[in-house]
């Protein structure tokens, strides 16, 4: 470009080359980038020397950051100003021609790292498989091909007549237009044909890629089950809704085909060309979802969860994205999939504590799910029979509106309760007699019988009977539990094992006594008092294979007659026709948590597990056994109304003004020293410049050590923070994370945010 600008200077007059005043141009404007480090900073850097892609939003590049060159996701775009002297790097590579994320995904991650108060640059990687992390292509697996090239085209293949094998490939490309690479073997031609060809420049080599999914017709797919007056009332309401939204509460009590409701509201959504997304708390549910939903809707199904290989979850991302696939069923972290046309999101089981992730970025599915289909302006549809409170509280606030479900969609009626006191009786490893006599009774008659102890491992201490050694762990304060396939202790808190010992480590004493009952040692005296029928186990340390679980429920559903004895696995979602007894072996577990959530936790898995029994034709029953059957908490369970008893939960959280009533936020502080960890709190307080208006708009608890203080070698303080306004809480954690990344306070401490907590362990 000819010409040139003059501009005055206090040194004078000068002139700037145009072409140079362009450049210079260029090189001032600035890429905003979020790069997964742990701070809340946003980096800039130089465009590429070498232009490539277009820069976009949301798309993913390959910055210097020190002496690493990490992947970052491009936010926004800026000019330089004059005024600053810093020199800036340029950005290494651009990875993506188009951006990987929309902008709903980017809004989601704004109002994540807001409310979460959570670095965005980190949370913006949660919206990637690992592969696409670490900077990898974003495709489906290639397959390499050949075909002609314009002078390949117009060769005789008389010419080729000395070499056999290059002859057979232009005489096949000549009919098929291209072949795979792979399949030429199955022709019988050498890579030494493939290679002459490819250097005389007769035939070209090229890449497709191979999508798992396919566009199918739904043919020949099973037809919907004839709904009863409830479930088609909630089927109207989700219809009439499409395009909008609204949060419905789907609240139907064990067995009353929730699952049938959003099957057939979702089947309108799909027709018009828009997906669905499923969130399950469980990896173990997915098989059962996966397969119902695929009767319906044929193969534009797939799942998405940790247990997939790195190729399947980008397979599954690609489908998601690229709207290949109608209906994503998944555990939390399918709530960042970006999504080409999503309609409708369906939160199953929305109480369950899965939820939410309980490390580093502390976020609640179920709460981003609510906003992303604000976002999107689409419904969302919370399932459970037993709603947490936040829900039901803001469902009687007519925030969410309610679809009641009171009869089970089979026609079944809800199982009968007995309370076992145990109280002054003698028990067969954990097991009263009236629940013995029942399992018998039940497998006789051909039916299954489910035996609940949330409690895996053989035992849960073992104690030198010289010296009264306990089995502690040295990491956490907490027991090693007795495992004995393989025999070792085990502590479930931090995972460490060690080898059981041969003599106390006190006393150098070999008799010990190992205390109380775990899954292990309850399916041992099973197995030895029920030998003609199957004891199947199913807890996390039986199905630590993939495709085990899915065995195990395809071995029930036969309907042979066995007993299910299980952990919380069990209880969740599973439909069972041929169990007809549940006996819960421990039902004061939890009753007299420390944490103020434990009776709500309580009542929702007791009501859950008891929901297994007599799902089909056949009457159910439940034993539960207690040593405190005049609780109030087993009244109500035995009653069989965990709504009456959730009201009254209500009513008590509401007088003492906890959440649902406030909100809650903690801040925790972890470090080798109990009282580094207590100070950094305090030191966090009385530094923070809290104006006095701020600080009355908040209750502060602590700080405290942590229900169980040493965990994993780290001892752990908390400050609980309680508002009536929202605003007001997050104003607070505004000012109080500004402090908590100066390093001369955290220095010896790592810290972290809990918004919305749901647990103090």
């Amino acid at each position: 470009m000819e010409g040139h600008y003059t501009r005055q200077t206090k040194h004078g007059k000068c002139k700037i080359s145009i072409r140079i005043l362009d450049t210079l141009f260029m090189n001032s404007d600035l890429v905003e980038v979020l790069v997964p480090i742990p701070l809340m900073e946003r980096f800039s850097y130089l465009p590429p020397k070498n232009k490539g892609f277009p820069l976009k939003k949301g798309s993913r590049v390959l910055v210097p950051f020190g002496k690493r060159q990490l992947v970052a996701v491009i936010w926004g775009f800026g000019k330089q100003e004059v005024s600053d002297k810093r020199k800036y790097k340029h950005i290494t590579e651009v990875l993506d021609q188009s951006p990987l994320l929309d902008a709903t995904s980017l809004s989601l991650a704004e109002w994540s790292s807001r409310y979460y108060h959570y670095p965005l640059g980190e949370i913006i990687q949660y919206f990637f498989p690992p592969s696409l992390r670490k900077g990898k292509e974003a495709k489906f697996r290639e397959s390499k091909y050949l075909e002609l090239t314009s002078k390949g085209s117009f060769i005789s293949v008389d010419d080729l007549a000395r070499a056999p094998s290059q002859q057979k490939l232009i005489t096949l490309l000549k009919e098929k237009k291209e072949i795979s690479l792979k399949s030429t073997q199955a022709f019988g031609i050498s890579s030494t044909a493939i290679n002459a060809l490819l250097e005389k420049g007769f035939i070209s080599r090229f890449s497709r890629e191979l999508s798992p999914y396919k566009k199918l017709e739904n043919k020949n797919l099973k037809s919907s089950k004839i709904l009863n007056s409830e479930q088609n009332k909630a089927v109207e309401a989700i219809k009439k809704v499409q395009g909008k939204n609204k949060t419905f509460l789907l609240d139907g009590i064990t067995g009353s085909g929730k699952t049938e409701v959003y099957l057939q509201a979702i089947q309108d959504i799909i027709n018009q060309g828009k997906q669905a997304l499923i969130l399950i708390p469980e990896i173990g549910l997915a098989p059962q979802a996966e397969e119902r939903f695929r009767e319906y809707f044929g193969d534009r199904v797939m799942s998405f969860h940790s247990a997939k290989n790195e190729r399947e979850k980008v397979d599954a991302w690609l489908g998601a994205s690229r709207g290949l696939v109608d209906i994503i069923i998944g555990t939390r972290s399918s709530v960042f999939l970006p999504m080409k046309n999503l309609g409708i999101i369906v939160v199953d089981e929305e109480h369950d504590l899965s939820f939410k992730q309980m490390d580093k970025f502390r976020y609640s599915a179920r709460d981003m799910a609510l906003y992303r289909a604000k976002l999107q302006k689409i419904p969302v549809v919370l399932a459970s029979a037993t709603p947490s409170l936040e829900t039901l509280r803001n469902a009687h606030e007519d925030k969410y509106e309610v679809l009641k479900l009171n009869e089970r969609a089979t026609g079944a009626s809800l199982p009968t309760f007995q309370a076992v006191d145990l109280r002054g009786k003698e028990l067969s490893e954990g097991l009263s007699k009236e629940l013995l006599e029942a399992t018998h009774s039940e497998l006789d008659k051909g039916n299954q019988v489910l035996i609940f102890l949330n409690r895996r491992g053989y035992a849960p201490s073992m104690i030198c009977k010289v010296c009264g050694w306990i089995s502690n762990c040295s990491r956490c304060d907490a027991l090693m539990t007795v495992h004995k396939n393989p025999l070792r202790l085990h502590c479930h808190h931090c995972e460490a094992q060690k080898s059981y010992p041969k003599k106390c480590e006190s006393c150098d004493s070999d008799d010990f006594l190992t205390y109380g009952f775990g899954t292990e040692r309850i399916e041992e005296f099973l197995q030895n008092n029920f030998p003609k029928v199957k004891t199947l186990r199913i807890d996390s340390d039986s199905t630590r294979k993939k495709e085990t679980l899915n065995e195990y429920f395809d071995e029930i559903r036969q309907g042979k007659p066995m007993i299910l004895l299980g952990t919380q696995l069990l209880a969740k979602g599973h439909h069972f026709p041929n169990v007809t007894l549940v006996g819960i072996v421990d039902a004061d577990s939890g009753l007299f948590s420390a944490d103020f959530r434990g009776s709500e936790r309580v009542a929702q898995l007791m009501t859950q597990v008891s929901g297994r029994a007599g799902r089909d034709k056949k009457q159910g029953r439940v034993i539960l056994q207690s040593y405190c059957t005049d609780h109030p908490q087993i009244e109500e369970i035995i009653s069989g109304s965990y709504e009456r008893f959730a009201q009254k939960l209500l009513e008590e959280r509401k007088i003492s003004n906890i959440p649902p009533f406030s909100f809650q936020a903690k801040i925790f502080a972890e470090s080798p020293k109990s009282l580094v960890s207590r100070d950094f709190i305090l030191n966090l307080l009385n530094r923070s410049r809290i104006d006095e208006k701020t600080r009355k708009n908040v209750r502060l608890v602590g700080p405290l050590p942590s229900i169980m203080e040493k965990k994993s070698g780290v001892y752990r303080w908390e400050l609980s923070i309680f508002s009536k306004s929202r605003s007001n809480l997050h104003k607070f954690l505004d000012v109080m994370q500004s402090r908590l990344y100066d390093p001369k306070l955290s220095k010896q401490v790592r810290w972290s945010i809990d918004v919305d907590p749901l647990s103090s362990l």
